[in-house]
């Protein structure tokens, strides 16, 4: 029997700082820097590999401030003037430590890598994480972890099972040859969501950073760049960046997009190939132990 680690509680918005502002602290002061870390949410998981550091949250466990003689947020501030940019607006809040994160968020703190992050839903994504992220509820950790124990719960008898599951979850004890077996398969399908992953993101990169204007976003269209016909891809830079594509770039462009497209989809392929002989292994053994 394992036990499913609740993520911590959902903090202070104050609390949550972008890339930006993360790596704007850390400039400023150094010795900040490992109390900002990566956060995930149950919106941002991804299946198999979750991208990190777009978002980060300011973590300081329960019991820092009393370890550190701060009462307040210009005491913390004195402490790390890097936090003072985003903290010194809310000097005025009156709820007591808000600034550090509650008791119930210690498990998820402590729980060691590798682990697994677990999200929401019918079809919930099953995420590995060998990193130090913090996965905020309702996300659900499971750790320490190996890729077998990966494969068991993403599998879909797997996914059923974690439905039904609040504080603990029995899971089968696959054979030697079948555990590592599922073992590859989830490697695998880690590796594939990772590239597919990077694929995705530096294409819209590059695409950001020769046609968008400082300060300027992709559209949710762009960011999935891959479901576009390369004629769409021109409109939506226009729409969206204001500024278009230059004819003589266009077949450069068109070559890309259609490499990656290509590319994003063959990945696709395999890993959905991969899945379909991980439940092959793994649908017998979830039916054994429920006999």
């Amino acid at each position: 029997m394992r036990t499913l680690l609740a993520g911590i509680p959902a903090p202070h918005h104050a609390l949550l700082y972008t890339r930006a502002e993360r790596d704007q602290a850390v400039i400023f002061e150094p010795a900040c820097a490992p109390l900002l870390r990566p956060v995930i949410n149950a919106g941002a998981l991804r299946p198999w590999y979750t991208p990190t550091g777009d978002h980060w949250l300011l973590a300081l466990p329960p019991g820092y401030s009393q370890n550190h003689a701060i009462s307040s947020v210009e005491d913390l501030v004195k402490r790390h003037p890097g936090l003072g940019q985003r903290l010194s607006a809310y000097a005025d809040v009156s709820e007591p430590l808000w600034w550090e994160l509650p008791p119930a968020a210690k498990p998820a703190l402590a729980a060691p890598i590798p682990r697994i992050l677990i999200g929401v839903g019918e079809h919930p994504a099953i995420a590995w994480d060998a990193g130090n992220a913090i996965p905020i509820a309702p996300i659900r950790i499971l750790a320490p972890a190996d890729h077998v124990l990966l494969a068991l719960l993403a599998a879909s008898a797997g996914r059923r099972r974690l439905q039904q599951a609040t504080d603990t979850i029995v899971l089968p004890a696959p054979p030697t040859t079948i555990a590592g077996r599922l073992a590859e398969l989830a490697a695998q399908a880690v590796a594939v969501a990772h590239e597919q992953h990077t694929l995705t993101r530096e294409f819209a990169r590059r695409l950001l950073a020769d046609f968008g204007p400082p300060g300027s976003t992709l559209s949710v269209a762009l960011q999935r760049w891959w479901e576009l016909e390369f004629r769409e891809l021109l409109a939506e830079v226009v729409r969206a960046l204001r500024n278009p594509i230059p004819e003589p770039f266009q077949p450069f462009w068109a070559a890309r997009h259609a490499e990656g497209r290509s590319r994003y989809y063959a990945l696709a392929s395999e890993l959905a190939a991969i899945e379909a002989a991980i439940d092959e292994l793994a649908q017998p053994l979830w039916q054994a132990q429920e006999q």
